[in-house]
Formats: structure tokens, sequence, C-alpha cells
């Protein structure tokens, strides 16, 4: 039997010891005489991974023609050689890579990143030219939002369409940092796509869908008389969305269904048949009377009404307004003053009675200071007032008068012409007034207290045709 001694046990031990030791400085040695020759472990330049390999040719490599691919999520992909760019680049005076092969063992676990200046040059017109010539922008599904769909009957939610459109500055971009780094694979995840933002799921649009058909039941009437204009049903249907997470009105449908009323219901600016006196139909030219209505501020309250789920009669905003509107959708029927420049006469009816008949003196025909013609209005009523203006020698004039009615802008009224001993006929041919209307006084002061502001006063020719039409 033999009997081993404590000796002999850590004789073992120690050459165990050794020989591993042995190995692993053998190994240490056959690395740092590998890493002299080739890189090291987790080493990058610009950015690429260069790991184990020949130093001499890392740098080198980085100035040569190399292809790029771009690698898409729906089998479309994209393949070019650098040159296709007209790629240079230019290797760094004193470029290398500094590397202690010493050290290789703890470039196992860190990063060591060089950076060089290559002085990259490309054509981007060349490169745009192969991204937008390319299988990403062919086929092009956009991506579309879920939305409410009405049917006829009720409303419902349309499904998100995913689409497959690229986001094409991220990939140009990438393309590029693909270029400079020579990181010639580019695989494209979600990022690279656009989405839709809102899907069928989400929560806000289903709260939406039962929001819109309770909403079917508003009803909005425009308040114009002689006409009968609503939003609801069908022609509100079309105008309700879903937009930032909110139930709403399409304000551009909404502003265009406005203007169409407008365009229908408006009598500002249009020609008007009227009937003269002792002549009979006739068309007179627009002037400043009638309505004209401001649809930005309509557009607005029935937004307003709307965001409050109530029905509502819309009360017409007007940028214009004349004295009346009636049954028949017209703004002139029986309260207005008539003024017929040929005959050299004004009358004012008022609900149909005949309330002043005058002789007048309008604009001097020799002087060309013709009176306009159209369908003005009573803008406002002034007592005591100071015309100014320049005379027919070309100085200036100023004349007080007791009663002042404006029908335009073109700075003609009615007033009292207390210095005239005689009105009508032929007295405006060579001394008529600078274009307003004179009237004796006592028929101006009559006019001035029985008219109403926005009173329409129309003016015309019979028999002749020489004043120019009233500005609007």
């Amino acid at each position: 039997m033999r009997i081993i001694s404590n000796k002999d046990t850590n004789s073992k031990t120690t050459k165990r010891i050794l020989t591993f030791g042995g190995i692993v400085l053998g190994i240490y040695i056959i690395g740092t005489v590998l890493f002299t020759f080739i890189t090291l472990p987790n080493t990058h330049v610009n950015g690429k991974n260069v790991s184990f390999a020949p130093k001499e040719s890392v740098i080198g490599d980085s100035v040569g023609d190399f292809d790029i691919k771009i690698k898409g999520l729906d089998d479309k992909n994209l393949s070019f050689n650098s040159k296709d760019v007209d790629y240079k680049a230019n290797i760094p005076k004193g470029a290398s890579l500094d590397q202690n092969p010493l050290k290789w063992p703890i470039s196992f676990i860190t990063k060591e990143d060089f950076e060089f200046d290559y002085k990259v040059n490309y054509d981007e017109d060349k490169l745009d030219e192969i991204l937008k010539n390319s299988q990403f922008m062919k086929k092009v599904v956009e991506p579309k939002d879920a939305k409410l769909e009405f049917d006829g009957k009720e409303f419902k939610i349309k499904e998100e369409v995913e689409g497959n459109k690229v986001k094409y500055n991220k990939l140009k971009k990438e393309a590029i940092s693909a270029i400079k780094t020579r990181n010639a694979d580019i695989d494209m995840d979600e990022s690279f796509y656009e989405h839709p933002k809102v899907f069928a799921k989400d929560k806000n649009l289903q709260k939406a869908l039962k929001d819109a058909n309770d909403a079917l039941k508003l009803s909005y009437k425009f308040n114009i008389n002689g006409f009968d204009k609503k939003i609801e049903g069908e022609t509100l249907a079309d105008m309700i969305e879903f937009q930032n997470g909110q139930l709403t009105l399409d304000y551009e449908k909404l502003s265009g269904y406005v203007a169409k009323i407008a365009k229908e219901t408006n009598t500002y600016g249009k020609e008007r048949k009227f009937n003269a006196t002792d002549i009979g139909e006739i068309v007179v030219n627009p002037g400043v009377y009638g309505f004209k209505l401001n649809e930005k501020e309509t557009a607005k309250a029935i937004l307003e009404a709307f965001s409050k789920r109530k029905s509502k009669e819309i009360e017409p905003i007007y940028d214009k307004v004349g004295l009346n509107r009636y049954e028949n959708g017209t703004d002139l029927k029986d309260t207005y003053i008539e003024v017929d420049l040929s005959r050299q006469h004004m009358w004012y009816y008022k609900d149909g009675e005949l309330l002043i008949s005058s002789d007048i003196v309008t604009g001097r025909l020799s002087e060309n200071a013709l009176t306009n013609k159209g369908v003005g209005s009573i803008l406002s009523k002034d007592r005591n007032s100071k015309l100014k203006g320049i005379d027919f020698d070309g100085s200036d004039y100023e004349t007080p008068v007791h009663y002042w009615m404006p029908i335009g802008w073109d700075g003609e009224g009615f007033h009292d012409a207390y210095w005239r001993s005689s009105f009508g006929g032929n007295i405006y041919i060579n001394n008529g007034s600078h274009g307003c209307l004179n009237m004796p006084p006592s028929q101006a002061a009559k006019l001035f207290e029985l008219v109403e502001i926005n009173t329409p006063v129309v003016v015309y020719e019979s028999s002749t045709n020489n004043s120019p039409n009233m500005l609007y």
C-alpha cells in the first residue's frame, strides 16, 4: 500500500497551475501578436464596426466604392453602388489606428471609436433620383385615419388604412449617413413609415360615434325672411367630423354651405326690378342698399351652437343691411324713395302711401357733375351740417345746410337748397348741384322727419342716359 504525502499533493497542484498559466500566457502572446496586425474587438471607425479587420486595409477601404443595401418591410428593396452618386473620399493626412495590442483582452468588454474626416463628397441630386425612382416610391398607399362615415341612416366607423408610405426625409437621411460612414446596410423598421394617427379602437372615436348619431337630431334654421334655409339631416351629417379627438363640423364644408346661402339670399350688389311711378317696370342698377351676409361670423355662430349640441334658429349676421326683408325674399317693396334724374323729381312712399312728391335739382350736366344712379340708402340724418368740396371754378366751397341725408359713398345726398327759388325742369343742365339732390327747404324738412335710416333710394334715368353708376 502506497501512502500519498502532502508534499506530493502540493506538487501536483503547483504543476497544474503552472500548466494553466502557461496556456493563458501562450494565448495572450498569440493574441498580442495577432492584434498587432488586425484591429481589436469592438473597434469602430466613423460608426462602422471594423473589428478583426487588417489594420492596413481599414482606413484605405473607407475611400473605395461600396454597395449600399436598403431593405424595407414589405419586400421592397434597393441596392446601389457608391459610384452611382459620384462618391469620393480622401484619406486624412496622418490617419492611423493607434491601438495597443497588449490590451486586447479588455477590448472584448470596451468599445473604441475612431473618427476620421475623409472629406466625403457625393452628388445629392443623383441620390434623390435613385431614392425617388426606387420601389419605395411606387405603388404607394397613403395611410388613412379611422373616421366616422355616414351611410345614409347613421354614422359608423370606417377603419384606418395602414398604408406603406415611406418617410422620404428619414430614408434620405439614413442613406446619407450610410454613404458617409460606409455602414452599407439599412434595415427599415416601422419608424421609416407614415402611420395613421386615429385607429378604429380609439376610445375618443368610439365616444364620438355615439355623439355623432345623437347630433343627427339637431337642426339649424336660418332666420332669413322669404327663404327656407336649414342645416339638418344629411346636410348636417356631411359636415360632422372627428378632429383632434373631438366631434365638430368640417369648417370648409360649413363655410361652403354658408357661402351658398349668401349667394342665394344676398341682395346687396344686385340689379332689381322696380315699378317706376307713371312708367312701369324697369331694371335699376345696384348701389349701397341691400343685405350682405357676414359669412365668417355666421359660420362661427353655427359652430358655437353645434358645440353645445343644441338646435337653434340662426340670426344672420350681416355686413350690410337694408330696411326690410320681405316674404318673397326681396328687400324693396312699398317703402322707398324714388328719384328720376330725367324728370328731376322725387317721390317718397311708405307702406305704399305717397307721402312726398317734389321737384328737385341734381348734378350739373354741363360740368359733368352728374348724380349717380343705382339703389342707395339713407345712411344717416344730420342737422345743421356743412358740405365742403371743390367748386366748379376750382375754389373750395363750404355750404351750411339744415337737413343732410347721404344716400351713398359718393358724397351725394338729399339736403335743403334754401338759395334756390325754383326746382325741376332743365335747371340741372347748366345750374345743377355738385352731385347732391337739392330739395325745397320745406320738402327737405318733411323728408327728414318722416324717413327712416336704411330706407332704399332708387335713382334712375327714364329718358336720358347721362349719369354714371353708383359706387357700392
